[in-house]
């Protein structure tokens, strides 16, 4: 078994966030996300750590962009539906 005490330690690999990505923002970002984060896992196991931190801030950023992406859909959605109702209002409210 190899000594593993020089290694720096393991980065975070954000599998959290991917998951809450996934489930509430953006399907297909959160997908990646966790793709990349269960590469964290693994590339540090092999001992190659540039690796791992490169899938670690992948994770990251795509868990982020899903996020992102979702806060920008409500805004529009509701800018869209705000401004219907506000038409609706203004030409005698009749639903």
């Amino acid at each position: 078994m190899e000594n593993n005490s020089n290694m720096p330690p393991k980065p975070d690999n954000y599998l959290v966030w991917a998951i809450l990505s996934t489930i509430f923002c953006c399907l297909p970002t959160g997908i990646a996300s966790i793709i990349y984060a269960s590469k964290v896992n693994e590339a540090y196991a092999r001992g190659e750590y540039e690796e791992a931190q490169k899938a670690a801030k992948n994770a990251k950023m795509w868990a982020l962009i899903g996020a992102a992406s979702s806060i920008v859909i409500i805004i529009i959605y509701l800018a869209i539906f705000g401004f219907a109702f506000l038409g609706a209002m203004a030409n005698g409210g009749d639903f």
